[in-house]
């Protein structure tokens, strides 16, 4: 009779542990997935693009630098002043171009991302991404048009960004994390530690 029970005992138990380990092996199955759909659907396009237009902002800068040390405080004789003035607004021109268009464009298709995937956003990036989509619309809304809103007053309404420095970090640091926690899923470690992101 002992060894009757202690069988039937130990069937429930395997059968208990089996049926908690198909459990947790799904809910880990579905954890991967979504985060495979993010990382292919958005934060990797994003991570893409953002590194791109902080490569062109850092190019941007290299020509302000540039700007600085060639056009900024130099003496320039009365009869080269025009020459150089056309060499220094050359340059600017050359500069503000890479994010007139570059930027610009890889914004688009970052806002065309973003509504696309929008199911595919995590809930605590909403407001940021919804912060550069508005920038975006702002941008556009003045690009060569002149407005009867004095300056003074547009400055209530808060500055505009081309992309604000911290939406590439949140997206840099949102793609090694999904990046991270894909790994562990897939090679086994830290199973049951589920991180934020």
């Amino acid at each position: 009779m002992t060894f009757l029970m202690a069988l039937l005992g130990s069937s429930a138990g395997v059968a208990i542990v089996t049926a908690l380990f198909q459990i947790w092996a799904t809910m880990r199955q579905g954890e991967l997935q979504i985060i495979q759909n993010q990382l292919s659907g958005l934060y990797g396009p994003l991570y893409y693009f953002t590194c791109l237009n902080k490569a062109l902002f850092d190019l941007y800068g290299d020509y302000h630098k540039a700007y600085d040390k060639e056009f900024k405080e130099t003496n320039i004789a009365r009869e080269s002043m025009e020459t150089f003035k056309r060499e220094a607004t050359a340059l600017l021109d050359e500069a503000n171009s890479y994010i007139n268009s570059e930027v610009m464009q890889n914004n688009g298709k970052i806002v065309e991302l973003l509504e696309k995937n929008w199911d595919l956003i995590d809930s605590d990036d909403v407001e940021m991404f919804s912060r550069f989509q508005i920038d975006m619309a702002r941008i556009k809304r003045s690009e060569g048009q002149t407005f009867g809103t004095a300056f003074s007053l547009k400055e209530h309404l808060g500055n505009v960004s081309f992309m604000r420095p911290n939406l590439i970090e949140r997206v840099e640091v949102k793609w090694g994390l999904k990046r991270k926690r894909m790994e562990q899923l897939t090679k086994g470690t830290k199973i049951f530690c589920r991180t934020r992101g």
